[in-house]
């Protein structure tokens, strides 16, 4: 079955259950598939096999126009509003967009290089289909290696690339990830992650529908509005990254709000910082579960599960997918030794579009797809990741790890977060700098987090420098984005 399918399946089998709720009220599922045909009838008019753009906030309208394109045989191709205009006028040339679904509040952003913007908050919700010029339309529900969506992968320097998912990636991702957390209809999921990003495309989109559950969206993250939200909505399951945790459990420290609820809470997309998953779990009694995932992967590769979980690593590899860690060779790595992670299985993308080159050089001709992060698996098939092959530093010839490094900073009580990243060193090569945000009111000196991290790294380790900042840049969905970070002079 295809994702149209399991959509038309779900809004039958759970036709008056609520399947969104979002901060402008609910729907249910029998109104959802209402809403989704009333607005495939209006895009017949990009015809068949199009590339759609869909920018837009998450949404019940974000959804429906999801399954709408699905419905017309059409190829989503979600756009990230935060994105520089450049960015996005590649992604509309590259992805050939004539046409993308928006609201009024992206007019000044799209209007000027897009064909077609179609913006749906001034559409008549209450238009009966009949009525829609092209009348109603008749469901396609295709076939499993259809294109189900394509996402673009953002840096801060070169153009995204656009990540080409079919149906079969998406529900082999899927249904990895159900038996082992018990998700059913009767779950509430909560979700501050925007639809643009995977992770929250597949977990809070298309496992809601495939499970008959009920997803709340928010259109933007706040800790006491998700406790509100645990509370009065009697939520479930959460899903968010690490600083939006770390954020939740600031908030919490001051709230008397009923959260008891809440079994399942999963992160993902960064690494999550030991402090924040002991305190978390001090909070709300619960364990902070950890995984790994990248968009080539739609997304999730591991995940630790309520059952089998081993604290600081990402859980073991999905039961569809094969992990193995290997040297710059090629060559497969032994237990505990970092290396290369490579995933291959049905929840490997299609490729890169218009990229036949990078995707060659990306997946091997025996269908491997190498993920440019660094860790090892354990003696008990547990995944750590250690970092990100591009920003590995390299210290006299060593590899040196930043995660490693702002793992022991993070647990420093006056330190809110930190990044790492590798300077240039006449000597040494490379030596670590430390740009370092403090909790409100605190103050420590470069001296005392060289002391802290003595007894807990090798002396090389050790940052050189030091850089107190007030912020650090962070992209849609929380994570630090390193390249994004003013520099200064090393010596700073």
């Amino acid at each position: 079955m295809t994702l149209t399918e399991k959509f038309l399946q779900g809004c039958e089998n759970f036709s008056d259950k609520t399947a969104i709720s979002d901060e402008r009220g609910s729907v249910s599922y029998g109104a959802l598939l209402v809403a989704s045909r009333r607005l495939a009838s209006l895009f017949n008019r990009f015809g068949p096999g199009k590339n759609i753009g869909i920018c837009l906030p998450n949404s019940k309208e974000c959804v429906a126009s999801y399954f709408a394109l699905l419905l017309n045989r059409q190829v989503p191709v979600f756009i990230n509003p935060l994105l520089s205009p450049q960015q996005i006028a590649y992604i509309i040339k590259d992805a050939s967009l004539d046409s993308v679904l928006t609201i009024n509040h992206f007019k000044d952003l799209l209007d000027p290089i897009v064909k077609d913007c179609v913006y749906l908050d001034k559409m008549q919700s209450t238009q009966p289909v009949a009525k829609n010029p092209s009348g109603p339309v008749t469901p396609q529900t295709g076939n499993i290696e259809d294109t189900a969506v394509i996402f673009y992968t953002s840096g801060t320097s070169a153009n995204p690339k656009g990540v080409v998912l079919s149906h079969r990636n998406i529900l082999s991702n899927l249904e990895g990830c159900i038996d082992p957390f018990g998700f059913s209809a009767e779950d509430i999921m909560l979700s501050p992650l925007p639809l643009f990003h995977v992770f929250a495309f597949t977990v809070t989109l298309a496992l809601p529908i495939l499970i008959g559950a009920s997803i709340i969206y928010m259109a933007r993250f706040s800790g006491p509005k998700v406790l509100e939200h645990i509370e009065k909505d009697r939520v479930t399951f959460m899903l968010a990254v690490a600083s939006m945790y770390r954020a939740l459990l600031r908030s919490a420290r001051s709230s008397e709000h009923d959260t008891s609820s809440l079994r399942l809470a999963v992160t993902g997309g960064e690494p999550v910082p030991m402090d924040v998953i002991n305190s978390f779990r001090e909070t709300f009694n619960l364990p902070l579960i950890e995984g790994y995932g990248l968009t080539e992967c739609s997304p999730i590769v591991s995940v630790n599960s309520l059952d089998d979980y081993k604290f600081g690593t990402a859980g073991k590899p999905l039961p569809s997918l094969k992990v193995k860690i290997v040297d710059d060779n090629g060559y497969t790595l032994p237990v505990n030794r970092d290396g290369e992670i490579w995933v291959k299985g049905p929840s490997v993308m299609k490729g890169y579009l218009n990229q036949p080159k990078l995707t060659r050089e990306t997946i091997t001709s025996d269908g491997w797809l190498k993920t440019g992060d660094i860790g090892r698996l354990d003696d008990e098939g547990f995944l750590k990741i250690t970092g990100r092959k591009k920003d590995i530093i390299i210290i006299s010839g060593e590899n040196v790890s930043p995660v490693e490094i702002e793992d022991v900073l993070s647990h420093h009580p006056k330190v809110f977060e930190v990044a790492i990243v590798g300077v240039p060193d006449k000597l040494r090569g490379e030596v670590p700098k430390a740009y370092v945000v403090l909790h409100d009111n605190e103050h420590v000196t470069e001296d005392e987090l060289k002391v802290f991290c003595h007894d807990k790294l090798p002396h090389y380790k050790i940052p050189r420098y030091f850089e107190f900042r007030k912020e650090l840049p962070h992209g849609p969905t929380g994570k630090i984005l390193k390249r994004a970070i003013p520099t200064t002079s090393p010596t700073s």
